[in-house]
């Protein structure tokens, strides 16, 4: 899956043209806000990626990614990351509809999250 993909699918939920020439100065933040998002996700990702016993991911630009390169994270995130991407993408012209993609993407992060299996990990003790 491409980052593309994701920048589609938040612009089909922002009712808006994929046309480049129409949403030039969305496609231009997108690479930006996506970037952002995987950075918030990585532990989920880690976490997620341990339990399933894939590797991964390998290291990616934490400032900006590309729309034409892979997207870095499991594809379970890539809905969850087009809510982001809208919520970002409109955050100063419509706070109303940013804020109500924004909770779809917590929702969506908590479902995926309580997805998982508990880790059993060491308890270090630690005297007073």
């Amino acid at each position: 899956m491409k980052n593309f993909d994701i920048y589609k699918n938040a612009l089909r939920l922002l009712a808006q043209s994929v046309d480049e020439d129409e949403n030039a100065d969305l496609a231009e933040r997108a690479p930006y806000f996506i970037a952002a998002f995987c950075c918030e996700a990585a532990e989920l990702d880690r976490a997620a990626r341990l339990v399933l016993g894939i590797e991964g991911p390998e290291e990616f630009n934490e400032v900006c990614l590309a729309l034409d390169e892979d997207f870095p994270l499991l594809p379970r995130f890539a809905t969850v990351a087009a809510k982001y991407l809208a919520a970002m993408l409109v955050i100063e012209e419509d706070g109303d509809l940013s804020d109500k993609l924004y909770a779809m993407y917590c929702d969506g992060m908590s479902l995926i999250k309580e997805g998982l299996p508990a880790l059993i990990e060491k308890i270090v003790h630690k005297k007073p």
